[in-house]
């Protein structure tokens, strides 16, 4: 460790988080064609929050208030029924996103979301998004588009999924 520190370069910087935290955003296809600098100004908006494995992100019928990326870990997807039985919809890790509807409008929550292990989430919230569309349209825009593409593409996908059990 010694000799690192006297023959290393001392002139390489380290990777902070900041940008690796932009690389990863670079990943998440709702932010994908974004501008660093655009992506700069998005993850000064997004909040970080930490979970334990069983930890409850939110509950099926909560106010739906924004998207979470997992930025590490894993959650699953449950569905609550009112017979108090509940079935896993899916399983999601990095880069992987959910919430993205309540971006759009505030209606209630259709699932329950738990974390599977520990894991980090990404949040970014409705308040956020409607900020940075005062703030600087043109990157609230284009992150209005994106998450329209895909909502878009999610529903053809759910109608061929219908369509061919028919």
């Amino acid at each position: 460790m010694q000799s690192r520190f006297l023959w290393g370069n001392p002139f390489v910087k380290k990777e902070d988080s900041a940008s690796s935290d932009l690389v990863f955003l670079s990943s998440v296809p709702i932010f994908d064609t974004l501008t660093n600098r655009q992506k700069q100004k998005l993850h000064s908006l997004i909040h970080i929050r930490h979970f334990n494995q069983n930890d409850i992100v939110f509950r099926q019928d909560d106010p739906g208030v924004g998207l979470y990326i997992i930025r590490n870990g894993m959650v699953s997807v449950w569905r609550e029924h009112d017979d108090l039985t509940r079935t896993k919809i899916a399983e999601l890790s990095e880069g992987d996103f959910f919430g993205e509807m309540s971006l759009l409008n505030d209606i209630p929550r259709s699932a329950t979301i738990v974390a599977e292990k520990t894991s980090t989430l990404f949040g970014f919230f409705r308040s956020d998004l409607l900020s940075l569309m005062d703030s600087d349209p043109k990157l609230g825009v284009r992150v209005v588009y994106q998450l329209a593409k895909i909502v878009a593409e999610r529903l053809r996908i759910i109608n061929d999924t219908l369509a061919d059990k028919t």
